[in-house]
C-alpha cells in the first residue's frame, strides 16, 4: 500500500510520514517548553526556525538538482504541495540551525536537539512500518481509446511505461494533465498512457475539448480495474513500469514536472541496466 486514507483525506506514505515527523517535532518541543517556562518562547522560536529552514534548504537543494525541469515553469518552484525536497540539503540546513542555537548560548539548544532527535526517531519508525511498496506487472487486459479501438498496455515493444490514472472531477488531475501531456510528447523511449477511471466517453471528450488537450494516449477504464488491481486509494496516481513490465514506483497525488522527469529517467536507467 502506497497511501493512507483518513476519512476523506488520502495521503501518500511519504507525505504522511512527513506530517508525523513535523507533528512530533513540535509536540516534543511544546512539552519541553511547557516544563521550562522561562525558556518557553525561545524553544518555540528555535523549533519553528528548524522547520522553516529545513523546508527552504531541502526545497532549494531539490530545485538545484532538477533545474532543467523548473526552468520551463519557474513558478512551480513555489508549488511545495507537489513534493520535491532534498533530504541531504535539508539535513545540512537543520544541522546548521541547531549549531546556531548552541552558538547563541541559548538555553534552548538541548531542548531543540532533543525535539529533533525525537522527530528523527518517529521518521525512522514510520519509514520502517510504512515503506513505499511498488509491486505488480503491467496489466495484460484490453482497454479502449476514445475512438473505441482496443489498447493493451502490456504491448509496448519492450519500452518502459508511465501510466497515469485520472478523472475529470479530480482537481489535481486537471492541473497536472497539461504538463504531463507536454512531457509525454517529448519523452523518448517511454510510452505514456492516461487511464480515465470510471467516466463515460462523452464526459472525457468534453473535458479534452474544453481544455484544448489532445486525445492521444487516452484510454478508458470504466470499471476502475486499475485502481483495484494496484490497491490505489485516490487520484491522481502515476505508475512507473520498467521495460520488463515490473512496477518500479507509484506516485499518489499531483506530480510535478521534476518528479515526472526523474521517474522517467529512473525507468530508462533500469532499462539500460537490463
Amino acid at each position: 500500500m502506497n497511501s493512507i486514507a483518513i476519512g476523506p483525506l488520502i495521503f501518500s506514505n511519504d507525505r504522511f510520514i512527513a506530517i508525523l515527523t513535523v507533528l512530533s517535532l513540535f509536540a516534543v518541543s511544546e512539552i519541553i517548553a511547557w516544563r521550562r517556562r522561562a525558556d518557553r518562547d525561545s524553544i518555540r522560536w528555535w523549533a519553528t526556525a528548524i522547520f522553516v529552514i529545513w523546508i527552504i534548504t531541502a526545497r532549494l537543494g531539490y530545485i538545484i538538482a532538477h533545474w532543467d525541469a523548473f526552468v520551463h515553469a519557474p513558478w512551480t518552484i513555489f508549488a511545495i504541495w507537489q513534493g520535491g525536497f532534498d533530504t541531504r540539503a535539508g539535513t545540512f540546513g537543520l544541522g546548521a540551525t541547531i549549531f546556531a542555537a548552541f552558538l547563541s548560548r541559548s538555553k534552548s539548544g538541548f531542548p531543540v536537539l532533543i525535539s529533533v532527535l525525537a522527530a528523527s526517531a518517529v521518521f525512522a519508525l514510520a519509514t520502517l512500518f510504512l515503506p513505499d511498496e511498488a509491486r505488480g506487472k503491467i496489466p495484460g487486459g484490453d482497454f479502449a481509446d476514445l475512438s473505441g479501438a482496443p489498447v493493451t498496455p502490456a504491448n509496448r515493444d519492450g519500452r518502459p511505461l508511465v501510466l497515469n490514472l485520472w478523472a475529470t472531477w479530480c482537481p489535481p488531475c486537471r492541473r497536472e494533465m497539461p504538463m504531463m501531456i507536454d512531457v509525454a510528447g517529448s519523452a523518448e523511449g517511454v510510452e505514456v498512457l492516461f487511464a480515465n477511471q470510471g467516466e463515460e466517453e462523452i464526459i472525457i471528450k468534453r473535458f479534452l475539448d474544453l481544455t484544448d488537450l489532445p486525445s492521444h494516449g487516452m484510454i478508458r477504464d470504466p470499471a476502475n480495474t486499475l485502481m483495484q488491481k494496484f490497491g490505489l486509494l485516490g487520484l491522481p496516481s502515476t505508475l512507473f513500469f520498467a521495460a520488463d513490465g515490473s512496477l518500479q514506483a507509484v506516485h499518489t497525488g499531483e506530480i510535478s514536472r521534476a518528479a515526472l522527469l526523474a521517474g522517467i529517467k529512473d525507468l530508462k536507467g533500469t532499462d539500460n541496466e537490463d
